[in-house]
């Protein structure tokens, strides 16, 4: 779809962001000591009300616009889709597309978290991606996100945020406490292969439903699913994902090939491309 046509049928994405939204973007989340521990010894933390008001209802809209952009000319059934495509509409990038989108993403005030929580001295956007799982869409099998990342650093962490409630029934998050400390990096292959990994399938899990506007915040070393959609409305939620500053490039496999966020990069090269600025 030409961007004329985008801009024709998808205006609020094109249009400037309100001052008043663009300010509770980038106003300071304040985290406590206790706070801290919890994400160290856990691997994840539950954050309540990041957003709210009309911040919350601009950013629920210009993703749904944006979800809707990127997925309208696939007319397909939940049925006809692959396993992997059945847990989630996944569309990555939304910030490169669409204005509004990287007002959101370029946050301060989500980067600020992520760099307290990490205990770095600034961090980078790796990418963005929304995470719609449609009604009767499918778990989203356990896994650990760093495996598919060629980051030489253990110092990542996803925002998942919700824009709606999301309750269990509705497939929220669960996560696997302390996973991120086993010195382990296993790749399950979700896209084809999904499965439990064995070196958790008798480890107790935390479940996590969130109110629209809470977030989740988890190391990428940290194990983690998501339950079934048994409703019959859409889960929405927006993730960004940081790492930090400094950080090299691993890898120049096939799995690595597909993320803009390391084009051009050769195996050592600091990670630094216009798609992973320096947030704050």
């Amino acid at each position: 779809m030409g961007l004329n046509i985008l801009k024709e049928n998808y205006p609020v994405l094109f249009e400037e962001t309100p001052s008043e939204i663009k300010q509770a973007y980038n106003t300071p989340y304040n985290l406590s000591s206790i706070q801290l521990e919890e994400y160290s010894e856990n691997g994840f933390i539950k954050l309540n009300k990041v957003l709210e008001g009309n911040a919350l209802k601009y950013v629920r809209k210009i993703i749904g616009e944006a979800v809707k952009a990127r997925t309208e000319p696939d007319k397909r059934k939940l049925e006809e889709k692959s396993q992997f495509e059945q847990s989630f509409l996944q569309c990555g990038y939304l910030a490169w597309d669409f204005p509004a989108v990287k007002d959101f993403v370029f946050g301060k005030r989500f980067a600020g978290i992520a760099k307290d929580l990490m205990k770095v001295n600034g961090v980078r956007l790796w990418h963005d991606q929304a995470l719609y799982k449609e009604p009767g869409g499918r778990i989203t099998d356990c896994h650990q996100d760093e495996s598919y990342w060629p980051i030489d650093s253990e110092l990542t962490t996803t925002m998942w945020m919700a824009l709606v409630d999301v309750p269990q029934e509705k497939g929220c998050m669960r996560f696997i406490p302390g996973s991120h400390k086993w010195g382990i990096k296993e790749y399950v292959d979700i896209f084809e292969q999904p499965h439990v990994p064995e070196s958790v399938k008798e480890e107790n899990r935390i479940t996590v439903p969130l109110e629209a506007g809470d977030v989740t915040f988890h190391s990428g070393l940290t194990f983690h699913e998501a339950f079934p959609n048994k409703t019959r409305e859409m889960r929405e939620a927006m993730t960004v994902i940081y790492f930090e500053d400094g950080a090299t490039f691993t890898s120049e496999d096939n799995r690595s090939k597909d993320h803009k966020s390391c084009w051009g990069l050769k195996r050592g090269d600091i990670i630094d491309t216009q798609y992973t600025p320096k947030i704050i």
